[in-house]
């Protein structure tokens, strides 16, 4: 009888409520770095903080969503699916997934990585949810953004110049791939093999120049991943691979455009 009371009861309560946003305990602050502008803000209590990164790329539209959490009891590297999830337009975005557990820290860190315009629709949403492939999902408020754009956009456009790209490049229209995508550019079998041997790893961030003709031209490495051998691995596909359909100007005439990607390195465990 009790069995069924309790039971009567939770039926009366209806489904189970939808997951809470985390409310932010602090400001949005935009941390300036040699190839990224990232838009933070700290979330949770003091002896539980966690911080929630959004890493719009300057040249391109997609980006990458950082969630740092307490705990972590072992240090070591695990790629996963997961999904992306924005309100209130309920858009999921399914994404590949870094998860980064760092004892020494006492912290995990993952790193959920979009392509296509999903910056946009960021600064336009009210909270965004991370789901990883093993069923975890933290929700997080995310109010003031279109204010932080504005910072956003600055640091960006400091980048930009630094670079030597004028930020109106950012207002053209996306660039047809002429042989597949960026992503696919680059394999397994371009991991440098004295990289392979020496057990490194590292994340290069390059910036190349699009032709006219759709040709790659120079590319150059505007954060390093500590090695040489990467660093040049990752221009080296670039070029060999990179095709673009001939980029125009808003007339029409043809115009040198630029991109620009994250390349991760990393050894399978």
């Amino acid at each position: 009888m009790k069995t069924m009371l309790i039971a009567a009861l939770l039926a009366l309560a209806g489904p189970a409520p939808a997951d809470v946003p985390l409310q932010p305990t602090g400001k949005w602050t935009v941390e300036y770095a040699d190839a990224a502008c990232i838009l933070s803000r700290d979330y949770g209590p003091s002896n539980a903080r966690m911080a929630l990164g959004i890493n719009p790329s300057p040249l391109a539209s997609g980006l990458e969503v950082v969630t740092v959490t307490p705990g972590a009891k072992t240090t070591r590297y695990r790629p996963m699916k997961g999904t992306l999830t924005l309100q209130p337009s309920g858009r999921t975005i399914d994404s590949d997934i870094s998860v980064y557990e760092i004892k020494e820290k006492n912290q995990t860190i993952t790193t959920l990585t979009t392509e296509g315009d999903v910056a946009t629709e960021i600064l336009r949403s009210s909270s965004l949810s991370v789901t990883l492939a093993n069923g975890s999902r933290t929700a997080f408020a995310i109010p003031g953004m279109s204010g932080a754009a504005g910072a956003l956009k600055a640091c960006q456009d400091d980048l930009l110049h630094q670079w030597g790209i004028d930020p109106a490049e950012r207002d053209l229209p996306s660039l047809a791939n002429g042989s597949a995508s960026p992503a696919q550019w680059i394999t397994n079998d371009d991991y440098p093999s004295s990289a392979v041997g020496a057990g490194i790893q590292g994340t290069s961030t390059i910036v190349w120049t699009i032709r006219t003709d759709g040709k790659v031209g120079d590319c150059r490495v505007v954060q390093s991943s500590g090695s040489k051998a990467l660093d040049d691995a990752s221009c080296g596909a670039i070029s060999k691979r990179g095709r673009y359909q001939p980029p125009l100007g808003v007339d029409g005439t043809p115009q040198v455009r630029h991109a620009m990607r994250k390349i991760v390195w990393r050894l399978p465990y």
